[in-house]
Parts: structure tokens; sequence; C-alpha cells
């Protein structure tokens, strides 16, 4: 689904566009301006006007000013509210050579930037948040610098599994294969070219596991 830039007048609109595309999809019909008011949570069916302007003029959809159902969504091939997951983007993730800070996963609850991905690519969307990469450590697990790697929040992995690992001593985060050998961890690049590197375990905290990644356009 197409989406606005950040700001509250644009939220507005994104509401707007957001509830249209839903309503026509449960419906089959487009929604009336009242409908759109309440559905959306717009102060005034003035205001739903103004942001239907808005809309227009950024061909993002038509209107049949005589219709009291004359919205056209200029999006055929869009994918449905419904079907998208919000997916905090928490900040960048180091797929380079040594470590470099990341903001804490925790952060998900009060970020500002999100993004938005097909339900279908996770199974659970609880707890997800999103990183973006840098470096190219991991080149041969298929993420590449730029790309947008959506992970979920979890304190363990299995032997194997790709991982978010904080650095308790450097207070830093990176992004590697994980194992398990006693009481140290291997953090494991995906480049023939690097080595693994062992970590004691008592200062390393697993933050969050891999579930897919979106490639850089």
């Amino acid at each position: 689904m197409a989406r606005l830039a950040h700001g509250s007048q644009n939220e507005g609109r994104q509401r707007v566009l957001d509830f249209i595309t839903m309503y026509i999809n449960d419906n089959s019909v487009p929604p009336t301006i009242r409908e759109i008011q309440a559905g959306a949570k717009i102060s005034s069916t003035s205001m739903v006007s103004y942001y239907l302007k808005d809309l227009e003029k950024a061909n993002m959809l038509d209107r049949y000013k005589r219709r009291s159902r004359g919205v056209v969504i200029n999006d055929p091939g869009r994918v449905v509210a419904r079907d998208m997951v919000s997916v905090p983007l928490v900040g960048v993730i180091t797929c380079g050579a040594g470590p470099v800070p990341t903001p804490d996963a925790d952060a998900l609850r009060s970020a500002d930037d999100r993004i938005q991905i097909a339900r279908s690519l996770v199974k659970d969307t609880d707890d997800l948040f999103a990183l973006i990469a840098s470096g190219d450590s991991m080149i041969d697990a298929l993420i590449h610098d730029g790309d947008i790697i959506i992970m979920k929040k979890e304190t363990d992995v299995k032997n194997g599994e790709l991982a978010a690992v904080f650095l308790t001593e450097k207070n830093e985060s990176t992004l590697k294969r994980v194992y398990k050998e006693g009481k140290r961890l291997k953090l494991k690049p995906e480049n023939p070219t690097l080595k693994p590197f062992y970590v004691d375990a008592r200062f390393a905290q697993i933050q969050g596991r891999v579930m897919c990644v979106i490639r850089r356009a």
C-alpha cells in the first residue's frame, strides 16, 4: 500500500487512505464521507474532504463528487490494510567486521519510524522490530548493506540461528549466526573472508531473532 511522508497532517491523510482501502475490501463499495470520518477518526467531514482533495492531487485516488460513494483508489495492486503489519524501525545494526552501537530493542515500544510489511511474511506478529543492515559480513545469508531485517524480540535462540547480540562490555550490538559453546558464544559471520569470534556468554545478550529480510530496492 502506498505510504505518505511522516507528519501529523500526512498521518491523517494516511488514516483516510487506509480506511478507504479496508472498507472497499470488506464491503466491495467505497465508504461515504461520514463513514470515513467515523472510521478514520477524523474531527469533521470538512477535514475528510480536505484530506480527500490532497489525496486526489497526489493521484492516489479519484473522486466522483456527485456520488455519495464516489471514491476510487488508484492502486489496483495494493495490499489491503488488514493484510499488513506495522513494524517499528529501531535503528541500524552492523553486518560488518566489528560491532557498532545500535538502539536497544526495547526502543520498539516508542519508535517514531515504522514500516509496513505483509502479514504473510511472519507467522507471529508479536514483539517485532526492524533494523537496517550495515556492512557485508552476512552476504552468504543473503543480507546485504541497506537491507531491512525484521526481528522478533527474543532472549534465546537455537544453535545456528541468526540473531542480534548485545555485547554488554562494549555497549554495542551485532548481527551474526549464534552457536553456544559452553560458557561462551561463537558469533559467525556469513562471509568467507571473515572469521568467527567468541564472546563470554555472561557479557552477551540475545536481543532478537531474524524472521525475514526485505531487500534493498
